[in-house]
């Protein structure tokens, strides 16, 4: 049996070097880049939507300065964000002596940490500033306090073009000898943007005897955003609506704000400049009213409703 089957496309195919990741902008290159190579590593925040490739260039990061394997410690604050893990795991290891120039910190999810925790790990990062660097990574920028932000060079990470994503995962799918139709991946990528982790995830689990097959939500791996894809082509608004109240709780009501306004000229209806921007207007009042609602499916249900009226 070839091991490579088991392998997931994400690990596979995730950058390793600056040469082989795919950064948004010129800026970002340079400035990383110079960090690199004059071994100047400040503390660092990288801020941005899933997927968008903030983990794998701390990786990169730490690739390139060489750093020896006993001097870079990695956390998952949405498991170990307490105060006292902080306190014992943090500090224990940069109290240490590093074998290189410094200690790397490497905090994921940095957003899930309490003030709290935030307030402890600021005076470390204060304290330890000669002996470690840290590199934290979160979706959501205005979680992270003051403070911490002061203290690292922020870059925030945008939303890669919809097209250079078709491109890389078209690539990974040839490299995997997958025979596939175009307007099918493209479906994928609508489905899972701008979360590039997820969309190669539902590529490869989606691959049945080396061909892409249709996803579709009565399978196991199947996804409701591809249904409502669907639904939004079909300006089938009063099904929309009952699928997406029945499917999406909690902090996902964002995500389909967003997969709203980057989809809805797939509509029939809203392909038309004049109701295009009608819609926008309607997501943009619902997602203001979105943080102001005490439940947010029947603010959600309204706005499907009012597209209909558009």
């Amino acid at each position: 049996m070839n091991r490579d089957n088991h392998i997931l496309w994400v690990e596979k195919y995730r950058p390793s070097t600056l040469d082989e990741y795919v950064f948004q902008d010129n800026a970002l290159r340079t400035s990383i880049a110079k960090m690199v190579l004059d071994g100047t590593i400040p503390h660092l925040l990288f801020s941005g939507t899933q997927g968008s490739g903030k983990t794998t260039l701390a990786r990169v990061i730490i690739n390139e300065i060489e750093a020896n394997e006993a001097d870079v410690l990695v956390i998952n604050a949405s498991d170990e964000g307490r105060v006292d893990d902080l306190r014992e795991k943090i500090k224990a290891f940069i109290s240490t002596i590093a074998m290189g120039s410094f200690k790397i910190v490497h905090l994921e999810e940095a957003d899930y940490l309490p003030h709290t925790s935030q307030a402890i790990l600021r005076r470390m990062m204060e304290e330890y500033a000669d002996e470690a660097r840290f590199i934290l990574t979160c979706n959501y920028e205005h979680k992270i306090i003051p403070a911490i932000k002061s203290r690292c060079q922020h870059f925030r990470f945008k939303s890669a073009n919809k097209d250079d994503v078709v491109e890389f995962t078209t690539n990974i799918l040839l490299q995997e000898r997958v025979a596939f139709d175009i307007e099918l991946v493209n479906k994928y990528v609508s489905t899972g943007y701008p979360d590039i982790r997820k969309i190669i995830n539902l590529l490869q689990q989606n691959t049945i005897n080396n061909r892409l097959m249709s996803l579709t939500t009565e399978n196991e791996a199947g996804d409701y955003k591809f249904r409502l894809l669907e639904l939004i082509e079909q300006d089938n608004w009063e099904e929309a609506r009952a699928l997406v109240c029945s499917q999406v709780g909690g902090e996902e009501w964002e995500d389909i704000y967003r997969f709203l306004y980057d989809n809805i000229h797939h509509s029939p209806k809203f392909s038309l400049k004049e109701k295009w921007e009608g819609g926008i207007i309607v997501i943009a009042d619902h997602l203001y009213k979105h943080s102001l609602v005490a439940d947010p499916e029947i603010n959600a249900a309204a706005m499907f409703i009012r597209f209909t009226q558009v």
